[in-house]
């Protein structure tokens, strides 16, 4: 077994530095991964090329990537369900497991949650990272490491449809199909959607959508207006601040409105008379909560196709260049991953 951990450092002059250290030991509740893959989440991208997102900003160097799926390399004592060997994904976002919305299933709400690769907390892009036990889940073989790397943002995708609360057979407007608009797309059709129209700028990105099941897409850099009441459920998953504006705009009467993207700007200014006047539902999304589960089970048996989205690979130690590719190109890029090779 190697004693050497690579880990990138990412810093606020959008520079990567990939350090040597010692393989961390798993403390009494924890268990040490081999890092395996590493996909790239469009936060990750925001913090090399703006060194923020939201209220989290770089202000010194941290490793980023949350999107991990390694091997069981050590189990700290008394951790019973974990063996070396075991193939297994990270759930990020470690809460208390203690305070009332742990205790009630809504642990994303958790004021305690310590998310890895939210600056300054340090994520996965390194050989060795010791997690506490409770936020690993063990996948099964027919799910490549590659493809376990997107269970993360499956996660989100399935906590955004369990948000909307629809109704079988409703219809949905994904507006952004990046990762996060492609996958939210087939978990609504595997919960019980109907009709899924998909709206983008990126002819390509609209191309796989299709592929991928979508029943109509939209170029929305042509037209606009075939999005106003096009459906039941309205997923902003692009992140946009001029889609995010649109939504009230846009949305059925009666409809819900699901906010999945974190636009650029904190502040949006949004047609509030529309929202009072159709009587709409507008959800918010942090994250997920209790959907690794169902991510791995959809993966597993075929439902939601991840592997499609991997569109570009790299090694570890040119992960400067598989950011710098997946900011630059964004046409071709859907998915990134990083390969640690040893």
């Amino acid at each position: 077994m190697q004693d050497v951990n690579r880990c990138a450092y990412l810093d606020s002059d959008h520079k990567f530095t990939i350090l040597k250290v010692h393989k961390p030991k798993p403390a009494e509740d924890e268990v040490t991964v081999r890092i395996m893959v590493n996909g790239i989440c469009g936060s990750d991208i925001h913090f090399y090329h703006e060194g923020r997102l939201g209220n989290f900003v770089v202000t010194k160097p941290y490793i980023p990537g949350h999107e991990a799926s390694g091997i069981i390399e050590d189990v700290g004592k008394g951790v019973e369900n974990f063996i070396p060997g075991d193939r297994v994904v990270i759930e990020p976002g470690i809460p208390c497991g203690k305070c009332n919305y742990c205790r009630i299933g809504r642990y994303n709400l958790c004021k305690g949650v310590v998310f890895l690769s939210a600056p300054p907390i340090n994520g996965t892009f390194c050989d060795y990272i010791t997690v506490r036990a409770d936020c690993v889940h063990k996948f099964p073989e027919n799910i490549s490491f590659e493809e376990a790397a997107l269970i993360e943002p499956t996660a989100v995708a399935i906590h955004a449809v369990n948000r909307a609360n629809f109704r079988n057979g409703s219809t949905a407007l994904i507006m952004g199909v990046g990762p996060i608009g492609l996958l939210t797309m087939q978990t609504f059709k595997a919960a019980g959607g109907s009709k899924v129209i998909c709206a983008d700028i990126s002819e390509n990105r609209l191309k796989i959508a299709k592929e991928l099941g979508a029943d109509e897409v939209i170029n929305v850099a042509d037209n606009k207006e075939e999005l106003h009441e096009a459906a039941d459920i309205i997923f902003e998953t692009a992140g946009s601040v001029s889609a995010t504006a649109s939504l009230f705009n846009i949305a059925r009467r009666g409809g819900c409105v699901v906010q999945v993207g974190w636009p650029g700007n904190i502040i949006v200014e949004m047609n509030i008379a529309n929202f009072i006047d159709k009587e709409l539902n507008y959800i918010a999304v942090n994250r997920y909560a209790n959907a690794f589960p169902t991510a791995i089970s959809w993966i597993s048996d075929g439902r939601i196709n991840v592997g499609r989205l991997i569109t570009h690979r790299f090694e570890f130690d040119n992960i400067a260049e598989a950011f710098e590719v997946s900011l630059k190109n964004r046409e071709k890029v859907i998915k990134t991953v990083v390969i640690n090779r040893r």
